[in-house]
């Protein structure tokens, strides 16, 4: 028996030069799918395609991944465009929230990161920020221009949630690389830590199931090379799938 469960991972449709000429491409970041493998998984990239296919695809993966990626269009949540919105992916969004939907129906364990959790808190009825700068005014600065800038800013963590257990109670310190953020939380989601500095929510929970978790930072940058507190995400997300399947072939 196979003990490394299948992880679907969102991607993102991108440009790409090929032969000369520019092609519409799938892609992810390597270091989702090597924090997957690193955590004891298989990594399955999952297409942006027609919202019908979400069931086909779940049937295929034991959990999910939303990855990051641009802005999520501001029409899926009922909202005209901010001056500073950056590209949007209608195709990908309406993918997504149909994935999403279907997963939580089928109770299957979810790690959302950064534009993931934005995704997420949209596809239940929440809603963003679309430029935290300028509708906040606040002076963290949460988009860092470098991948090496190191830990960015200090989180708040609420015991006793899944975040909370997986992390540890130490302080929790984190990158940061977004503008847009989660502003009032979708149906059965619970903000569950927020950024020290202006309080802007950096992870959702669905409490009612056994691993549904968002996080506004990238774990994968550093789950990857094996640092434990961003990789007890991701060996988190493989056990509740793994108990999901044994539960599923009993």
């Amino acid at each position: 028996m196979n003990d490394r469960p299948l992880i679907g991972i969102t991607c993102r449709t991108a440009l790409h030069q090929a032969s000369q000429k520019l092609r519409q491409t799938e892609t992810v970041t390597r270091t989702y799918v090597e924090s997957v493998e690193r955590a004891g998984g298989l990594a399955l990239l999952l297409p942006n395609t027609s919202p019908d296919a979400a069931e086909a695809y779940l049937d295929l993966v034991s959990g999910l991944v939303l990855t990051g990626g641009d802005d999520v269009a501001p029409r899926f949540y009922g909202e005209e465009p901010h001056p500073a919105i950056d590209l949007v992916d209608d195709r990908r969004d309406a993918f997504e929230i149909a994935l999403l939907r279907a997963a939580h129906a089928r109770r299957m364990p979810l790690l959302a990161i950064c534009r993931g959790v934005q995704i997420l808190n949209v596809a239940f009825g929440g809603d963003l920020y679309q430029d935290l700068p300028s509708q906040t005014g606040n002076t963290l600065g949460h988009a860092q221009r470098r991948l090496d800038d190191g830990p960015w800013h200090e989180l708040n963590v609420e015991p006793p949630s899944l975040l909370a257990r997986l992390s540890g109670p130490a302080p929790l310190h984190v990158n940061s690389f977004h503008h847009q953020a989660c502003r009032r939380a979708g149906r059965g989601l619970v903000p569950t830590a927020r950024a020290v500095r202006d309080g802007s929510i950096e992870a959702l929970e669905d409490p009612s199931l056994p691993f549904w978790l968002g996080v506004q930072w990238h774990p994968e940058l550093n789950a990857a090379s094996g640092e434990p507190r961003s990789l007890a995400l991701f060996s988190g997300l493989l056990s509740a799938a793994r108990e999901r399947g044994s539960a599923a072939s009993k």
